[in-house]
């Protein structure tokens, strides 16, 4: 093997641990090996990467910043695949080049901390990395402590004891007790940013290959897709080039560090020294877990409360003690194997004078636990092994909450509110424009009370079963806490004028997600989103409510205000302070974006699978998740989206509001719309009705509501959520779109009447779907999958009416009546959308119909093109059956001559060359007389049967 060492005088760490070093890593390869392998019911083309034709690892070691070095290592064809014995041998060269290798080899332990980025690509390149991520474990049953996510990005959730063996089976090791860590670089960077990206942000800007490609005759790329070559022709280049990658990740995880290290200096978190977090979500969940442990004067005045309340029923001391020990946090001992659990109640008098008492609370009161309403196990005294420890939690398991309003706020939480109202293509007249709400989850911060859920409810006269015309009782009772954002959860019922006009932005969990009826019954809901339904003129039926203990908010302070929006306050002027698009403005930025994100983790109990055993587990909790949080952080933002639509009304009351977003929405209008119109419409509003988010937003936000986005006079597609892109390109939301600019699809597909684009998706799996997968073979594999994307509507209203504009047509729609609605139309009416050309004038009048059909109960007949393969996988799409059936139902339906009717259907097979398929076996059209029967069987019935109209005019029946 070719080893090139290089002095990386300029990685200097913030800290020195002789129990650690620190490894970069990357990797460089060129997999020419293709193969056939069963990939969703199809033999699709993939390329495997063997061990073979990895051609070379990077690392660069750092021990106690002591001469930090790269390292490079080329392997021959002819040479052996990589092993992990081959990292430690390396790094045994290291230590012994500084001199520290013998005071290393006296350590009782010693860690070695993998830095990667996308580490699953890099660290699968060993021919022993499966034994040694799982701790050479012999039994799968056993839970793993790598997070593998997102397919490749992988860390640990607690050190790996770590046993290497060369390829002779000889163990080598520096220690007689080896830890592995590793971090990933992809779960640290802001922004999504790639490698490319993390570089230029900090200052090591991409080495372009492309020059090299231009200067010696090759195409654009060539030496991306052919690194062997690259080898051959320019040693020295290809060397530099495949060390930068570790550079990188090398500087970016020290500035991680030395962030890390600033934070700890101002007091915010409790990061270790020379300890990376594994994730931006876990340094903001550190921050503010720091602070929920403060104590508050008002959190102990509620507690003085609560026992003073218990003294007026009980005399017995333990009953205090009882009450005292689910809210304290005990000092815990193990005393000859016993747990012993003290909390030091002996300190307190018989009699407490009323400071002494508010000293031992306030030492003594587990903030962290009465602020989330629960807590996890202690990991250090559970018997529960498969409770995982600090990083990551396996299990999603915490002691059984304090009260119901856990469970009532993690079914009320749902995500942000984004849905399309009018689809299709629009004209070229008037302005489509877009706004955003300022700040949208800051100021949904600043509005978020204190909270101590695990004292329990606020002690209101009961609302149980409170008529609809009495929820303004509620609304007069809140006025005394914080108003709107008073923090509370229930069930109600909601039902929206058949007038209204404005966003139905109620949300309910249904299918997998949130959607919204007009009327909704038994819905979990905070009470903001209740208060927002209310004041859209919607009937409210409380079924029951419970208010959280909480502070007062001071309007136009942070007096009161919870954590979250104290620390987005203040990193956000930490970032006022740092120059724009530095690597220090981005981490701040991402501090301020991640507080809703890190109080809703977990909640969705979605699940990854274990990289040890296979089996699926739940994303855990972070260390502050909290659903009553989580789920005010969305509900304020519904309730700014209704002010902002109301003001925008003010200003234009003929404007028509495209589409909404979780903190946006954009308008059409025939003249443009003045922003300051609507920022003075917006104050007006607030002024009168809600002085809190008036306050707010001009203390902190130097009165800025909303801001204005890009837009366009030209001709629009509007097609569905995140698909809205303008003929001149100034709108451009396209998700599942890329390299393609909007003018291109508007005259490459729509104006062709094309209702797909196909896209190409380059996919690759991860470590653990090699690890368990057999026909993955343990080898990484790349392919790319093609997927027809459609230019349809997503149903997530019902379309109602259309508009032609020339080729084009544009449609209104609305929201679903009733969850029973959704249950029967929203399937077959996006089943319905994959026919036809959607956004077509020519299918428009037939789309109305079966629309109209669908809404009046009747139901469709099989969809055989959106559901192709049997449960074995065996395709049965028959084109001609499906429109034989159709036609069918079409004929008996509408009483057409039936022998006429028979030689159209008949002469259509034998243009298109159709059979029809009877059992298994493919047979000629059934005869005529058959074709009577079951007409004569259909009318007879009174069958309410949907033919499907596009289907038909497709194929020119109709």
């Amino acid at each position: 093997m070719f080893v090139q060492q290089k002095p990386f005088s300029q990685w200097q760490l913030p800290d020195e641990d002789p129990g650690k070093v620190i490894i970069g890593f990357d990797t460089e390869y060129q997999s020419d090996t293709r193969n056939h392998i069963p990939i969703g019911g199809e033999l699709i083309e993939v390329n495997q990467r063997r061990l073979k034709d990895i051609i070379s690892i990077q690392l660069s070691f750092n021990y106690c910043n002591r001469l930090p070095t790269l390292y490079f290592i080329k392997r021959d064809p002819t040479d052996d695949v990589f092993r992990f014995s081959d990292v430690l041998k390396l790094l045994k060269k290291y230590l012994r080049h500084i001199g520290c290798y013998d005071e290393v080899k006296k350590l009782r332990k010693f860690t070695l901390e993998f830095w990667t980025f996308w580490g699953g690509v890099d660290l699968s390149v060993f021919k022993d990395y499966e034994k040694v991520l799982t701790e050479n474990a012999r039994k799968k049953d056993k839970t793993s402590k790598i997070v593998a996510i997102h397919s490749n990005t992988v860390f640990t959730s607690q050190p790996l004891k770590l046993v290497v063996r060369d390829k002779n089976r000889n163990i080598v090791k520096l220690t007689k007790n080896d830890h592995l860590v590793i971090r990933d670089m992809t779960k640290l960077a802001p922004g999504k940013l790639n490698l490319a990206g993390l570089g230029k942000l900090i200052g090591v800007p991409k080495i372009d290959t492309e020059k090299w490609d231009a200067q010696d005759g090759y195409t654009k790329g060539f030496y991306k897709s052919h690194m062997t070559e690259l080898w051959l022709n320019r040693q020295s280049d290809f060397i530099d080039y495949a060390l930068e990658d570790v550079v990188v990740t090398a500087l970016y995880g020290t500035f991680i560090l030395n962030f890390q290290q600033t934070l700890t200096k101002d007091g915010f978190g409790d990061f270790k020294p020379l300890k990376l977090k594994p994730s931006l979500g876990s340094i903001v969940g550190t921050i503010i877990g720091c602070e929920n442990e403060q104590p508050a004067d008002w959190i102990v005045d509620e507690v003085i409360k609560l026992l003073s309340q218990l003294n007026q029923r009980s005399d017995n001391d333990e009953d205090f003690e009882s009450f005292l020990m689910t809210i304290c946090k005990p000092e815990i001992t193990n005393v000859k194997g016993k747990v012993e659990r003290n909390y030091h109640f002996d300190e307190l008098l018989t009699d407490p004078t009323p400071q002494h008492l508010r000293e031992w609370l306030k030492d003594h009161l587990d903030f962290d636990k009465i602020r989330k309403g629960y807590a996890f196990p202690r990991t250090d005294v559970s018997t529960d092994s498969s409770h995982k420890h600090l990083v990551h939690d396996m299990t999603n398991k915490i002691d059984a909450p304090l009260n119901r309003m856990f469970d009532d706020a993690v079914k009320a939480y749902s995500g942000g509110y984004n849905l399309v109202q009018w689809t299709g293509v629009l004209p070229a007249n008037g302005e489509k424009r877009d706004w955003d709400l300022s700040s949208a989850y800051s100021e949904a911060g600043h509005l978020i009370p204190d909270l101590a859920p695990g004292l329990g409810a606020v002690k209101f006269k009961e609302f149980h079963n409170l008529a609809a015309n009495q929820f303004s009782r509620i609304v007069k009772a809140t006025e005394k806490m914080n108003g709107p954002y008073t923090v509370g959860v229930g069930i109600f019922d909601i039902e929206y004028p058949k007038n209204y006009k404005g966003f139905v932005i109620t949300p309910k969990n249904v299918n997998d997600g949130p959607r919204y009826f007009r009327k909704i019954q038994e819905v979990y809901l905070s009470y903001t989103d209740a208060y927002t339904a209310w004041i859209c003129g919607a009937k409210v039926f409380t079924h029951r409510i419970t208010f959280v203990k909480q502070s007062m908010i001071q309007p136009g302070t942070l007096n009161g205000v919870s954590q979250e929006g104290n620390i987005q306050d203040i990193f956000q002027k930490r970032r006022e302070q740092c120059r724009h698009g530095s690597p220090e403005d981005q981490m701040n930025k991402n501090i301020v974006n991640q507080c809703y994100g890190v109080t809703a983790e977990g909640l969705k109990e979605k699940t990854s699978p274990d990289y040890n055993n296979g089996r699926p587990y739940y994303v855990p909790f972070s260390r502050i998740t909290n659903p009553l949080k989580a789920m005010q952080f969305t509900a304020i933002t519904r309730l700014h989206i209704i002010t902002l639509q109301r003001a925008i009304w003010s200003v234009d009351p003929s404007t028509i509001f495209l589409n909404n977003v979780t903190d946006g929405c954009l308008t059409w209008t025939k003249k443009p719309l003045d922003i300051d119109n609507i920022m003075n419409a917006m104050d007006q509003i607030t002024m009168k009705e809600n002085f809190w988010y008036h306050d707010m937003v001009h203390q902190f936000f130097d009165g800025k509501y909303v801001k204005k986005k890009d837009g366009t006079t030209e001709e629009t597609a509007n097609l569905r959520t995140r698909l809205t892109f303008s003929r001149d390109n100034n709108l451009k939301a396209m998700v599942g779109l890329t390299k393609i600019t909007p003018q291109e699809v508007f005259e490459n597909y729509l104006d062709l009447n094309r209702p797909t684009i196909n896209v190409v998706n380059h996919q690759i799996t991860g470590i653990t779907a090699m690890r368990h997968e057999k026909k993955f073979q343990h080898l990484q594999t790349s392919w790319d999958q093609p997927t027809d994307l459609y230019f349809a509507y997503d149903m997530a209203q019902v379309p109602t009416k259309y508009h032609r504009n020339g080729k084009y047509v544009f449609w209104e729609t609305r929201p679903f009546n009733s969850e029973d609605e959704f249950n029967r139309i929203w399937q077959p009416g996006r089943d319905l959308l994959k026919y036809g050309v959607w956004y077509s004038s020519n299918y428009a009048p037939f789309f109305a119909k079966a629309f109209n059909e669908l809404q009046q109960g009747y139901r469709p007949t099989k969809f055989w093109k959106t559901v192709k393969k049997d449960r074995h996988g065996n395709s049965y799409y028959h084109r001609g059956i499906e429109v034989y059936r159709n036609w069918v139902f079409y004929v008996a339906r509408n009483n057409l001559e039936v022998q006429k009717s028979y030689q159209i259907i008949e002469q259509k097979f034998i243009e298109e060359g159709w059979s029809y398929l009877r059992g298994s076996e493919e047979r000629d059209i059934p005869q005529l007389q058959s074709f009577r029967a079951t007409i004569r069987r259909i009318q007879k019935k009174h069958i309410k049967v949907l033919s499907n109209y596009i289907l038909l005019h497709e194929v020119n029946l109709i």
